[in-house]
């Protein structure tokens, strides 16, 4: 969303210039100068009178979302309570960072000018992704030894298109990849490959492909992109002190694992633990101890709960991300423990006392308010089903069922056990084996059964599969659970989608465009009931400088 500010008036606000004022909306031109300039920066758009006051009316509606929502009660539901949470460790950081680091950021004119030319530049690069270091470097020998990107992509990708294409991410732009990552690949030449780059989701080995830059860039393009290369690189060099630092404190916490009890972790988040397991869980397990930091005196140790709770203050991607292996797991455990000694260093400080700190807190809240409802709203969307009906009707022949196979699957955590479980198979049927070792969630009701599958899902093995012969056992197979033992079944050739089956796949489709339509029918009911009780100021909006004085 990112355009929301404040719905409600702030310490010292009240002597800030406004551009629009009413129930909830309170939008001074320091705050439209804010949002608005970095729209310009992400969007790439040209600033004109007319899209200053769209951005302002999208100002006013989203302050309108948040003001509807407290009067709803939404800020006093246990949901809201836990982002608040959430949002006060984030933000103590933030605080301490800003105290302690930010100050010393400075921005060169050598790097704005590096910068310009970014913006004006496309890349195209594939790459090989690793969790550790150590893989990463293993990656690269091998890579040094003569072996192919589309040889190693293969093994290392879960995302069947990466794995085909040889890493391949398509063209990119300024600021469309982890910074670590654009860094290094706006800096190689075509052909060049780079050394492992650790970005936000572990390790990257890189080549450029091809480059495009633009070929007549103007000073009187570069001053008028300057203010907002400016500010985006100030912000990116603060986060990357930051990051520095918390890599810093990280090694100075001398964090320790029980690895005994991490990996039993990792095997509840990745689903490789059998249903009999999970039942047998009780509370100790939650009170077992994870980790261990601090100095020798004072350490601090955090259980299985600990560690959750922690966890739960994180964004759904940051979780999904430490779930890729059990490196990553660790490094997302290391990354909570720097998070709350920050957060603890700078409540000690008193920074969550200051006005600031509280206008932060509730822009951040609202922000959170504004998505909740959107979310809900678009939740409630639905697509006719004439219209389903009508668009299966137009485009029949796009809805192909492709061939599949059935198959049946054993997951183990590795080959030796797997090949000492293929070895059964001669006197036990595959079925009966599945329910007894296979790690796969469910194996046990199923007997491994995963039903009529395509190829594509398949990934490496779907070549095989439907080249095998029916009853045909194949394996070990490596992927990224373990190693598996497939067993082919009967075939289905490639058909036409009936309606019913196509049905899902249409509104998977057009849902978001009705969604999407009702949120403006949404927003459009909010700007109407509040019509004439919102006052906007366009004069000085159509005269606002965009550079405030304190920046001149």
């Amino acid at each position: 969303m990112g355009l929301l500010l404040l719905a409600g008036c702030h310490a010292g606000s009240a002597q800030q210039t406004l551009l629009a004022e009413g129930p909830g909306v309170h939008i001074t031109a320091d705050a439209f100068r804010e949002a608005y300039l970095d729209y310009l920066l992400r969007t790439g758009q040209t600033d004109s009178p007319r899209l200053r006051r769209l951005f302002l009316e999208q100002m006013i509606r989203e302050a309108l979302v948040v003001y509807e929502a407290r009067r709803q009660g939404l800020d006093r539901t246990p949901a809201y309570e836990e982002e608040a949470r959430a949002v006060e460790t984030k933000l103590l950081v933030e605080a301490y960072a800003r105290r302690v680091l930010y100050d010393t950021v400075r921005v060169r004119e050598a790097e704005l000018a590096e910068a310009f030319v970014r913006i004006n530049t496309e890349v195209r690069a594939r790459h090989l992704w690793a969790p550790t270091r150590a893989a990463a470097e293993s990656l690269y020998a091998r890579l040094q030894a003569g072996a192919s990107f589309e040889e190693l992509a293969a093994g290392v990708f879960r995302d069947s298109t990466l794995a085909r294409s040889g890493g391949d991410l398509g063209w990119f732009s300024f600021d469309e990849m982890d910074p670590a990552f654009e860094d290094v690949a706006f800096r190689l030449e075509p052909g060049e490959i780079s050394p492992p780059v650790r970005t936000a989701y572990g390790y990257s080995i890189i080549q450029v492909t091809d480059r495009f830059t633009k070929p007549i860039l103007t000073e009187t393009e570069f001053a008028q992109k300057r203010p907002l290369l400016e500010r985006y690189l100030r912000y990116r060099k603060q986060q990357a002190a930051r990051e520095a630092c918390a890599r810093s404190l990280a090694d100075s916490l001398q964090i320790r694992f029980h690895e005994a009890t991490l990996r039993r972790l990792y095997d509840r988040i990745a689903g490789r633990v059998t249903q009999e397991e999970m039942e047998g869980t009780t509370e100790d397990w939650l009170q077992e101890p994870l980790l261990t930091f601090g100095p020798a005196a004072e350490r601090v140790t955090w259980t299985v709960a600990d560690f959750r709770e922690q966890a739960r203050r994180t964004s759904r991607a940051q979780r999904e991300a430490a779930t890729r292996s059990p490196e990553a797991l660790q490094e997302f455990a290391r990354g909570l423990v720097v998070r709350h000694v920050l957060a603890e260093r700078a409540r000690a400080a008193g920074l969550h006392r200051s006005p600031a700190f509280a206008q932060a807190r509730q822009e951040a809240l609202d922000r959170w308010l504004y998505r909740y409802v959107r979310q809900q709203v678009e939740s409630g969307a639905t697509v006719p089903a004439d219209t389903i009906r009508a668009f299966y009707e137009a485009h029949r022949e796009d809805f192909q069922m492709p061939a599949r196979r059935a198959v049946w699957e054993i997951l183990v955590p590795t080959e030796a056990e797997a090949r000492r479980i293929r070895t059964l198979l001669a006197a036990t049927p595959f079925e009966e084996l599945a329910r007894r070792y296979s790690r796969r969630p469910g194996a046990a009701a199923t007997g491994g059964y995963l039903g009529f599958v395509a190829e594509a899902q398949l990934g490496e093995a779907g070549k095989a599969v439907f080249a095998a012969r029916e009853g045909e056992v194949l394996g070990p197979l490596q992927i990224a659970d373990g190693y598996v033992l497939l067993k082919v079944g009967d075939e289905e050739p490639e058909r036409l989608m009936t309606f019913e089956e196509a049905r899902p796949l249409i509104e998977r489709q057009l849902r978001p465009f009705f969604a999407r339509r009702r949120w403006q029918e949404h927003l459009a009911e909010l700007a109407a009931r509040h019509a004439d009780r919102i006052t906007r100021h366009l004069a000085r909006l159509d005269t606002l400088r965009l550079t405030s004085p304190t920046d001149a």
